[in-house]
């Protein structure tokens, strides 16, 4: 009887991983791979993988907007030293305006979705970097921006931050987007790391895996009593 009991509980528990890997949809550290002996940064992996970046500075800077984090500037919220991204203010020329934009793959909404990222700033007091974040349509168009709010990347820190989009309905889709944002003569560095966006799941599916794993327990236990 113990064993067929434990059988039950091992199915929930492979059922239950099952879920939890449903509901992962974007997990994203940003780190480097190795491909054919070349090192691949995350930029050109990501935008393989259908993420964009988008470069409003301006006018338009000497360097990219999102580029691979630098160990030499500060180590990354985890795993290894250079596995994050970061946005410089030479992206945009002196006395102009900042708009490096990051924008995710798309990705469902039909249920309430949980996105959760860590971003910071840089170590020089004399600058205050500001990130815009939000959502934009599945076609990754900014002019659809919903922003949620505008931070300001904290000095010498990582920072988590969370937020929960109400589900949609069946077939809807959005991406997230980040933008460092302000002006340049102000501005320094702002990185981020650790982007997570995982479906919330629901109480009444775990509710009904409950249910069904009672039925079964019951059952064999019938069966054990004939």
């Amino acid at each position: 009887m113990f064993k067929k009991v434990c059988l039950a509980a091992a199915v929930f528990g492979a059922m239950a991983s099952a879920h939890a890997e449903q509901y992962t949809l974007i997990n994203e550290g940003f780190n480097t791979t190795v491909v054919n002996g070349s090192t691949v940064l995350a930029p050109d992996r990501l935008s393989a993988g259908d993420w964009r970046f988008i470069n409003l500075n301006s006018p338009s800077g000497a360097v990219p907007g999102w580029t691979q984090g630098l160990e030499s500037n500060f180590p990354a919220q985890a795993g290894a030293g250079e596995s994050f991204l970061q946005a410089r203010w030479a992206a945009g020329p002196d006395g102009g305006s900042l708009g490096s934009w990051l924008i995710t793959a798309a990705f469902s909404t039909a249920f309430d979705t949980q996105v959760s990222f860590w971003a910071r700033g840089g170590v020089d007091g004399n600058y205050a970097d500001d990130l815009t974040y939000g959502l934009v349509d599945a076609a990754g168009d900014l002019a659809s921006l919903l922003p949620v709010a505008t931070i300001t990347a904290t000095l010498g820190d990582w920072s988590r931050y969370t937020f929960t989009i109400a589900g949609q309905g069946t077939g809807s889709s959005a991406r997230f987007a980040l933008g460092h944002v302000g002006a340049v003569d102000t501005s320094d560095i702002a990185a981020v790391d650790s982007l997570v966006v995982a479906q919330v799941p629901e109480p009444s599916t775990w509710a009904l895996a409950g249910v069904s794993l009672l039925g079964l327990m019951a059952a064999r236990r019938r069966r054990a009593a004939r």
